[in-house]
Parts: C-alpha cells; structure tokens; sequence
C-alpha cells in the first residue's frame, strides 16, 4: 500500500505515537533551563490575569540580550506565529524559499494567498546555498525566506554570501526573513549585528528549540524597521505571548552559558551520532545543528517505530525523497539506544542506500 504524508508534517507527533523515544522533533537534550522552570512554579498564583500585551520586560530582556533596541524586538505564541503575520501584513505578490527547507514558510504562504517561488539546493552541491540563489531581486519577490541553519540539512548560510543576499534585496526591496531557531546549537554569528545597516532584514527566532520550550509557544523576531514591526503587532491577535511563556522567556535570558553548555553538548553527542550512522553505512549530510539528516533507501520509519523510535520522513520536503530521513540530537543514553535500533534494523550484507542515491559531500 502507497503511504500517504501530509504535505506540511512536522516532527513531534507523540500524541499519536504514545511512548515513544521522540527523534523527530529537535528540542534541546537538556531540556528547559531550571531557572524557567522555577519561575512558572513561583509565577502561578499570577496567571489569573492578563500577561502585559506589550511584554515589556521580556522586550527590554530580548534587547538587552541581543544588544539591539527594545523597539526593534516584536515577541509571538511561537516562530510560526511571526511566519503567519508576516505573510499577512506584507502580502507580496510573490515570496521565494529554498528547497529543501522548512515547510512553514510555505504553508504561511499557501494560507495568504501567496505565489512560492522555490530555489533549488542540488545534492550535487551538498545542499549547501551557493551564489546560484542571486538574482533573486529580479523575479519579482517580495519576501525571501532563509533558514540559518537550515532545516533539515543542519547547514549553515556562509556569511559573504549572506551581506550579498541583503546588498541585492535591499537594491531591489526586497524584505530578507532569515531563519534562526537553530542557530544557538552552533558555532556561527548571528545576523543580527546586521538589522542597523539592512533594515529590510528580519531576523526570526524562538525559545521553542535552544531552552525546550515547544509548548509554552513563545517566539521572537528583530528589525530596525519599526513600521514594519508596528505592523506585524497589528497582525496578531491580543495578549499572543501568554504569562507563563513570558516569565520562563525572562528566566531563560538570565542563563548566560546556557547556549554555550548546549553546544558543548551538543557537539559531542552529534559526533557520537554521525559515527554511528556511518558504522551502519549511512550517508548523512554533515550539518552544524541538533539534528542530522541522513540516507537510506531501506524502509526505517515503521520498523524503528515498532522498537519505541519516532523518526522524521523527509519526503514531504520539497526536494528530498523517502530515502532522507531527520533525527534529532539526544541524550547519550537515547543516542546510543537509537542506534542500536538502527544497526538492528539494517538488513545484514546489504547496502543502506543504493548507487541511484549517491551523493557525495
């Protein structure tokens, strides 16, 4: 029987699949800081009133860490929300992503209306986004959505070609809506720095992947447009940013090695990973996040499923086929339970991917 996905899946599914090993969404191993988890405790007896519909704490706690101005930070229920107003508020004709990509710019996009224009990342350059994206100014876009890393490939965008990208949208008005939910887990420089100089730059994060917090929703973007960040608030429904989600965000903030701990952690359980994945004989591409993406032309879902397992399909990224599969970045405990899963469900004495699927990087 022909299996049947649902073009905008996403990972985490663990309502369906009860008691599973969760290796398809990409959350922090070490879970949510203490010190957020302490503040919702001691916050509780508040949450019978309104949070602050202006979040002005989080906001001044937001810019204080990314050293910009409070008025260039705009906080939502979530990365996704900001993805919905912005395609709402601006309503280009036409928006470009890369593909394989994130598929919630496309289905914001889908929801408003909005022509997608998709740009390729060949396997022949290892996904990596290459200069080929340039001229993009000239084909009638009016937002471009990047991913930094980008997700599923864990690759990161090389920074000259970066201030190219911005130099040619902002020759050309176009609005740059850069992707950095993941970008904690690596080692490179956020975009940030760059608002003052390319105010058609929007950069877009969230708590969701780097402090564990997928379901208190709490996201965040920055611009040094103001009248653009006025018109993303206006977008959203009132009172987005609950109370819980603010005081865990304030609490989180106040970590300052958090980030630098995870990576640490990160880093080396990544390693541990990859190595498995090639003791198995997969192929994987070598990202910089808290996932991997990797191939197999074996059928790996269902029978990892049966042993307690839930990994992320990618055929439903645009780009990829049901040989490219995601999982996330555990403990070492679960890691190495995962890849014992794996080697037992590799069929002995035959190759994990086929010559049709080779890809080299």
């Amino acid at each position: 029987m022909e299996m049947v996905v649902e073009r905008f899946e996403h990972g985490g599914d663990i309502y369906t699949h009860k008691g599973v090993l969760d290796f398809s969404a990409s959350i922090n191993p070490l879970g949510m800081p203490p010190a957020s988890v302490e503040a919702i405790r001691e916050h509780a007896a508040h949450f019978d009133v309104y949070p602050d519909r202006e979040y002005r704490e989080l906001r001044a706690a937001l810019a204080e860490h990314e050293g910009v101005r409070p008025e260039q930070v705009i906080c939502t229920a979530g990365a996704s929300d900001l993805f919905q107003r912005l395609c709402f508020a601006v309503h280009p004709q036409a928006a470009m992503v890369t593909a394989p990509c994130f598929s919630g710019y496309e289905e914001a996009l889908e929801q408003n209306g909005v022509e997608i224009i998709r740009h390729e990342l060949k396997a022949a350059d290892g996904f990596d986004l290459t200069d080929s994206i340039l001229g993009f100014g000239q084909r009638g876009v009016g937002i471009l959505f990047l991913c930094n890393p980008n997700n599923p490939t864990g690759l990161t965008i090389d920074r000259d070609l970066l201030v190219r990208i911005l130099d040619e949208a902002r020759e050309t008005n176009v609005l740059v809506a850069l992707d950095e939910c993941f970008l904690g887990f690596t080692h490179e420089e956020s975009a940030v720095p760059l608002c003052d100089e390319y105010p058609n730059l929007l950069v877009m994060s969230a708590f969701t992947k780097l402090y564990a917090m997928a379901g208190l929703r709490l996201g965040y973007g920055i611009c040094s447009d103001v009248e653009l960040l006025e018109c993303l608030e206006a977008a959203g429904q009132p009172w987005a940013v609950s109370e819980p989600a603010q005081v865990a965000g304030i609490a989180a903030l106040g970590v300052s090695d958090w980030a630098e701990r995870t990576r640490a952690y990160v880093d080396e359980q990544r390693a541990l990973l990859e190595r498995g994945l090639e003791a198995c004989g997969m192929r994987h591409i070598t990202g910089e996040a808290n996932y991997l993406m990797f191939q197999c032309d074996q059928l790996l879902y269902d029978p990892l499923l049966e042993k307690g397992f839930l990994i992320r399909r990618c055929e439903n990224f645009v780009g990829l086929d049901s040989s490219w599969y995601r999982i996330a970045v555990r403990t070492e405990e679960e890691n190495k339970a995962f890849l014992a899963a794996l080697s037992s469900c590799v069929k002995k004495g035959q190759s994990p991917f086929s010559a049709s699927g080779d890809m080299e990087r």
